[in-house]
């Protein structure tokens, strides 16, 4: 069964939850207190001792996925932002320039080749989509709510559209109750234990049917008519939005005096929870500014995240 995502991060995850549970996953955990002396010795410990006690409480729960890497596909095409009525194809199109800008974006002056990096990805996502409209007899789509994630099960709906693919679904949990009794709320799947996705999909995996492929194909050919510059999350179904939707949340995060660009991004999408990516925050910060409602204070050429910022 080939294994579809849509994000790198989940991407990630799937090829360590298919070998979770029988050998110990290894990993790195990085403690930095303030505390100093013997008060930051033993404050070390302690969480070390806990993230231990996690470790072990995750690998009693682990249920591998099997298989293998090369099952994993990763359709990273980011499909809630952008012109979605062009077609995906092999060389230059809008959907590629689309993911370049955002690996591109002078986040901090950096002098990487993120336009390699970049495409690296378009190539792998274009591999993988190469592979589903191969249509093979069997796929698992991991499926969260976040507006990438949403348009990309109706794109693969629309896509495998009337084939012979029978295609599985695992919705992550809304919540989940851990052994000490924390609640906790996943955004993405990007964000969740590779010890818990065979879990989940032990719990909640089904067969979509062939109406709600219909229904999903058929929305989804409604979005590109509409091909508006955004598309959003609206009482759990894709809608199309203008590239507005989110500023009154952005704005909640004005600061009262000023502060860095990269605070204010930061702080949209973490306490206002706006599921974008952080160029997009940036994009319309440079657009607050355009509009007068925002005033740089300072740069240093670090690039756009160290301006300085305040309200206008």
């Amino acid at each position: 069964m080939l294994e579809v995502c849509f994000s790198d991060s989940a991407k990630g995850g799937l090829a360590m939850a298919q070998r979770c549970g029988g050998d110990v996953i290894g990993g790195a955990v990085s403690v930095i207190t303030d505390r100093k002396g013997l008060a930051g010795f033993f404050a070390k410990r302690k969480v070390l001792r806990e993230y231990r006690k996690r470790r072990e409480e995750l690998h009693k729960l682990a249920v591998p996925l099997g298989g293998s890497r090369k099952d994993i596909i990763g359709l990273s095409f980011g499909l809630s932002e952008g012109d979605i009525a062009s077609p995906i194809s092999e060389g230059d199109c809008p959907r590629r320039e689309e993911l370049r800008s955002w690996f591109c974006f002078d986040r901090h002056g950096e002098q990487e080749d993120f336009a390699s990096a970049a495409d690296e990805l378009w190539d792998s996502s274009l591999a993988g989509l190469r592979r589903l409209e191969a249509q093979p007899e069997e796929i698992r789509l991991w499926v969260d709510n976040l507006p990438d994630t949403r348009c990309g099960l109706l794109f693969v709906a629309d896509i495998l559209r009337g084939s012979r693919t029978s295609i599985h679904i695992v919705e992550l949990p809304e919540r989940f109750e851990r052994g000490d009794g924390t609640v906790v709320h996943y955004r993405g799947w990007g964000e969740v234990d590779p010890e818990l996705f065979g879990l989940f999909a032990a719990a909640g995996e089904r067969v979509l049917t062939s109406e709600e492929i219909e229904n999903f194909s058929e929305k989804w050919r409604q979005l590109q008519v509409q091909n508006a510059p955004l598309r959003v999350i609206v009482d759990g179904e894709v809608a199309s939005a203008g590239l507005d939707w989110y500023d009154d949340l952005i704005r909640r995060e004005f600061p009262d005096g000023s502060c860095k660009a990269a605070e204010i991004i930061g702080r949209a999408l973490g306490r206002q929870g706006i599921p974008t990516g952080d160029v997009f925050v940036a994009r319309r910060l440079q657009h607050f500014i355009e509009a007068g409602e925002l005033a740089v204070v300072s740069e240093d050429g670090r690039g756009f995240y160290s301006a300085v910022l305040r309200r206008a």
